[in-house]
This record gives structure tokens, C-alpha cells and sequence, in this order.
């Protein structure tokens, strides 16, 4: 008998080895706040391993509208930023509800699809996808490819290769609007030629004529308000050369391939990449295109932003927060796991790294993996016009404690509180930049030295408290790398 319960004993503390890690997996923190009648702002947190989710669901109704958004509403301007701008300034200077980072870029142009206000601003980048969205609030996704030419009047046609970007090959013909900025450009020299009575809005399948005002030599040419600039080089340049003033171009812009009628109902868009998810099927990593590096960028985890589409027809913005204590970042298989788990049946990735931010209510709830918030060159924006702006209810909230010194890696958690009542963690919303990450719970983690605010958004209006940070910062994380942004 004592040799049976010895067996016993034996086989239980076996078992209760074998499964220790399973019950001692800490659990995996979820929230939700629904921050308008069709938004939810959704964090998802774990500590082993350490990762930090937050995102929004989006539910399309009549009421519901997307815009795509340029830094400083140009690709270009001049001085050190390059028309890049802040995400959050961007949602604050057009009062969105809800704004995530968009597209790569280099200086201040997306270098993928983009659509802003039913004009094709920038051409989409070869093996990348983009999603936009129709007037009467249908989504699409896909990665078309440019298909568009300019006609001299004696015939002759060539491609069009680019819009309101650097003319930068050889042979290279781009188109230039205001929305570029002031001044086209070239890297090599060229023809320019400045073109009055250009029709806009130029939507996806647009064909039009400009009148010809100048035909100059050289590498760049001021853009008029009301008009655009072709510059070509090498060969473009021969094209472009014959021209004389007073003569009308034709311009043709549209898009071919992957359901490239859908997008002429398009009216903005945004681009990334690689596919995460096509047609509800998980994309391999090895299938994934765009020029990305394998080693350092696909395989490798980093800050992620992405977007994706339910079978119900939802949009989810993610963000994964990545090269700091709090969040490890994911590889962009993991990151298309945490969309599926979501329900995406498509997605795709965006521009992540230092750039991933999540702006909700003026609010960055992300914490960007720079210290700061870096500047991006297009954002997106969503609204809700099913919430009316309303005054507030009460005036006399306050957060406790008022401010607050902490040393790099310590916690506190704050509250807000309505006279003496504390208010339900559901009612706020929460963030921070600089100096820490602040959870949607309240929970704020030192995560740099230095000065900043934790901010509180509830019943219409924001509440700050100052927080010190000292000490020194954590060494970085080994996937923090410049491959992958």
C-alpha cells in the first residue's frame, strides 16, 4: 500500500511539474473602452514575454469617415522636417477621433498609394498594398500598379511614371501638383515643363489636358496653384523637349491589375506593406514582397503598426509597442497571428519602428519606441459624426496623485476622481509620451529620465499631472536596429 501511494505521489508531483509553467502564466491583461458609438479602443498586455498591444475597432456605418493626410497637407517643404509632421498634430490640427501612422517614407513623401480627397497624390510602390475607402464606405485593398501616360499634341505618348516625387532614374517622367509643395524637382537634370489649367481633383482614371506656360532645361520648376510641372529625364527629357508654350498635353492617370476598377471609387487611401493576411489565409514569410529584408525586418521583431478587415466588414487599427522593458515587439508573422486572433481576413503591415503611434482623443496611447514621437510624412483619420460634441457634465475631475517622481522603472498607478469618488477606469482615456508608457488601466511605467505629463481624456475635456523621471534609461533591447525603421 505505501509503495502504491509513493507511486501516487510521485506521478501527481510529476504532473505538477510538467504543467508549473501553464499555471503559472501570468494572464494576459485585456481592456475595452468605446471611445465613440462605432470606435472601441481595445490594450492587450502580457509580461511573459513582455508585449503590448492597442488598437481599434472600427464599425462601418453612415456615420463613419476615414481621411488620408499629408504632414503639413504638402509632400515636401522646406527645413530639417521635410513635410513630415506628428501624427498627433495631424489628428489635432483636423479634429479626428482616432489617427494612426501610415506609409514608409522618404523625406516627406509616402512612398506607396495614397489618395487624399479623391486625388491620387503619390503612385503606388511596386509588390505594396494599400487600403482605401469610398465615398459610400466600402474598403478596399489590393496593390495595383500605376498605369498612366502623357499624349504631345503630335500623338506621341510615353508612360508616366511617378507623382509628386523626386524625378530620380534615368528616363524617369513625373507629374507634379500642389500637393507636392512649391517647387518641383529633379536629382538629375532634365525639361521641365509648367503646365496651366491643370483639372483637379485627378481621380484614378482621370483623363484630362493641360495648356503648356514653359519649357525650361534644368532640375526643378516652381509649381503654379492652379496648374502642375512635368519634369523628365534622359529619355523623358527628349520627350518633353519638342513641346512649345500655348500646346495641351494630355494626361491620363489610372491603375491596373488587383481589382483596379475598384479603386476609381476611391476616395482615400494609404499604403504599407507586405501582405499580412489574403484572403483569410496567413501569408508566409517567405511569400511576403516589397523589398522587405527577411533577417533584419520580417523575422526579426520590431515596433509593428497595421491594418485590417474583418469578415464583418470592421477595420482594426494595431500598433505593438516594441524595443522597450514593457513590449518586445513582433516579428510580422506574429503580428499577422494578432490580427487573426482578432478576426482580420485581410491585413496588411505598415510603416513601424520608431514611427508606430496611436493617437485617440489628442492622446498618444502607444509608447514610441524613439522617447518621442517621430514626425511620418501621411497619417490616417477616422471620425464618428455619431457622437455630437456636447459640453461637459461635470467640471471638478481631478487625477490623484496631482504629479508624481518617480525612478526609471518604477510604477504608479493613477486614478481620476470626481470631487471625492474615484471614476471607473472604462470612463478615461489614457496617455503619455517621452518619459513612459501609462497602461489604459492607469498603471504608469518610468521608462526614461527626464520631465513629462500623464494626460486623462473623460466627459470631454483633459486632465494633466506633471511626472519627474530620474535615473538611468534601460540598455536597448536587441531587436532595436535602424533595418527596421
Amino acid at each position: 500500500m505505501r509503495t502504491r501511494w509513493s507511486r501516487f505521489w510521485v506521478l501527481l508531483c510529476g504532473l505538477l511539474w510538467a504543467f508549473a509553467p501553464a499555471v503559472q502564466q501570468p494572464p494576459v491583461e485585456k481592456i475595452e473602452k468605446r471611445i465613440s458609438p462605432h470606435l472601441v479602443l481595445f490594450q492587450e498586455i502580457s509580461t511573459s514575454p513582455p508585449l503590448t498591444i492597442q488598437g481599434v475597432r472600427i464599425t462601418p456605418a453612415r456615420a463613419v469617415s476615414f481621411r488620408s493626410t499629408l504632414g503639413n497637407d504638402v509632400v515636401a517643404t522646406e527645413g530639417a522636417l521635410r513635410g513630415r509632421e506628428l501624427t498627433s498634430r495631424m489628428a489635432w490640427r483636423h479634429r479626428a477621433v482616432a489617427a494612426i501612422n501610415a506609409d514608409f517614407f522618404d523625406g516627406g513623401d509616402p512612398l506607396g498609394l495614397c489618395i487624399v480627397n479623391g486625388e491620387l497624390v503619390s503612385e503606388p510602390f511596386p509588390g505594396r498594398p494599400g487600403v482605401g475607402w469610398t465615398a459610400t464606405g466600402q474598403v478596399v485593398m489590393g496593390d495595383p500598379t500605376l498605369d498612366a501616360d502623357i499624349t504631345r499634341p503630335d500623338g506621341a505618348k510615353q508612360a508616366l511614371t511617378g507623382l509628386n516625387r523626386v524625378a530620380k532614374a534615368d528616363g524617369d517622367l513625373v507629374l507634379f501638383t500642389s500637393f507636392y509643395g512649391a517647387t518641383a524637382q529633379a536629382a538629375a537634370r532634365g525639361v521641365a515643363v509648367v503646365l496651366d489649367a491643370l483639372p483637379r481633383p485627378l481621380r484614378v482614371g482621370a483623363q484630362v489636358q493641360a495648356v503648356v506656360r514653359e519649357v525650361r532645361e534644368g532640375s526643378s520648376a516652381p509649381i503654379p496653384p492652379t496648374g502642375g510641372v512635368l519634369i523628365g529625364t534622359a529619355g523623358a527629357a527628349e520627350f518633353l523637349r519638342p513641346l512649345q508654350p500655348g500646346d495641351r498635353v494630355a494626361i491620363r492617370i489610372d491603375l491596373q491589375g488587383d481589382g483596379a476598377e475598384r479603386w476609381r471609387a476611391v476616395q482615400e487611401a494609404v499604403a504599407g506593406g507586405p501582405w499580412l493576411i489574403r484572403n483569410g489565409k496567413l501569408v508566409a514569410p517567405d511569400e511576403m514582397p516589397g523589398g522587405f529584408n527577411p533577417q533584419t525586418f520580417i523575422e526579426r521583431r520590431h515596433p509593428r503598426t497595421a491594418v485590417g478587415r474583418t469578415a464583418q466588414g470592421e477595420i482594426l487599427w494595431i500598433t505593438v509597442d516594441g524595443r522597450q522593458p514593457h513590449s518586445q515587439g513582433a516579428t510580422l508573422s506574429e503580428l499577422a497571428q494578432i490580427l487573426s486572433r482578432y478576426g482580420a481576413v485581410e491585413a496588411i503591415n505598415l510603416d513601424g519602428g520608431g514611427s508606430t503611434t496611436l493617437v485617440v482623443r489628442n492622446l498618444i496611447v502607444n509608447s514610441p519606441s524613439d522617447g518621442v514621437e517621430r514626425p511620418v510624412s501621411n497619417a490616417w483619420l477616422v471620425y464618428d459624426d455619431a457622437q455630437r460634441p456636447t459640453l461637459p457634465r461635470h467640471t471638478d475631475y481631478r487625477i490623484e496623485p496631482p504629479q508624481a517622481s518617480l525612478k526609471v522603472g518604477e510604477q504608479i498607478r493613477f486614478r481620476i476622481l470626481r470631487g471625492d469618488q474615484p471614476i471607473s477606469t472604462w470612463e478615461a482615456v489614457w496617455g503619455t509620451v517621452n518619459i513612459g508608457f501609462i497602461d489604459q488601466w492607469g498603471r504608469f511605467r518610468a521608462l526614461r529620465a527626464g520631465r513629462g505629463v500623464v494626460s486623462a481624456y473623460i466627459d470631454g475635456q483633459w486632465l494633466h499631472a506633471p511626472v519627474e523621471v530620474v535615473g538611468d534609461a534601460p540598455s536597448p533591447t536587441q531587436n532595436g536596429n535602424a533595418s527596421g525603421n
